[in-house]
């Protein structure tokens, strides 16, 4: 067992989509929604798991690589399925968008624009491209940039989707100088404890408790529906340094 594995991280950012086909993205998620319905209803049916990914590529009208990476998370969720004791089996009736998941240069694309954005394109369905430049975090901007001047990061797969309405793109990158500590040798842990009425934290360590934190629903509720209520506002009037800001 190695002592470290790859560094990776997650950054989120919004899409501002600059090519007037909105509507195609989110026509692909729920494109997606199918594919992965239809997955586990296949897998239900004790088709071959190899036979998979290729049955269901030849009927959805995505890219082939985003259906295959979909089919795969699919799969995922029915091998957990079965390993955790048949608890929580997968619903192959679930309706709503499903992210569209990607590679980067197969099913999507960033480039670095003359005024210093991050542009993207998305190959939301065949040959149908949804394009426009990202917006959010300068933090995440910086790293993502930096993945596209360096070999200091490398820009892995994607997944695009709707969050409260608002299309987004979530990118995987992983540092090739830094490592992290193996899950299995970990010196830390945070336990969430999800209740009825509050979510409870607690850090520990080879020293016993470091530090607990319970937050209660309603604090939780207020927080997000007063960020949502700002956002919708700012946005609504055009403020969209502000908006990218909350």
């Amino acid at each position: 067992m190695t002592d470290g594995q790859a560094l990776v991280k997650t950054l989120d950012f919004q899409l501002n989509i600059q090519s007037d086909n909105e509507s195609l993205l989110y026509d692909a998620t729920l494109e997606a929604r199918w594919a992965y319905n239809e997955t586990i209803r296949l897998a239900k049916e004790g088709v071959d798991w190899n036979a998979i990914p290729d049955r269901v590529a030849d009927d959805a009208d995505l890219v082939k690589n985003t259906t295959q990476r979909v089919v795969a998370k699919a799969l995922g969720a029915i091998e957990n399925y079965y390993e955790y004791d048949d608890f929580g089996q997968p619903s192959h009736t679930k309706d709503g968008a499903y992210p569209l998941r990607a590679n980067y240069e197969e099913g999507y694309n960033l480039s670095l624009t003359d005024d210093g954005d991050v542009a993207f394109r998305i190959s939301a369905k065949p040959y149908k491209h949804v394009k426009g430049v990202l917006k959010g975090d300068d933090a995440h901007l910086d790293i993502l940039k930096n993945a596209l001047t360096s070999d200091e990061w490398k820009i892995g797969t994607a997944e695009a989707l709707f969050h409260d309405d608002n299309p987004e793109l979530h990118v995987n990158v992983t540092n090739t100088e830094q490592t992290v500590r193996d899950k299995q040798n970990s010196r830390t842990v945070v336990g969430v404890d999800v209740n009825e009425d509050n979510v409870a934290l607690t850090a520990l360590s080879e020293n016993g408790v470091e530090n607990t934190l319970v937050i209660d629903f309603p604090e939780i509720k207020f927080e997000r529906h007063r960020y949502f209520t700002m956002r919708k506002r700012v946005q609504n009037a055009g403020k969209d340094s502000i908006h990218d800001t909350l």
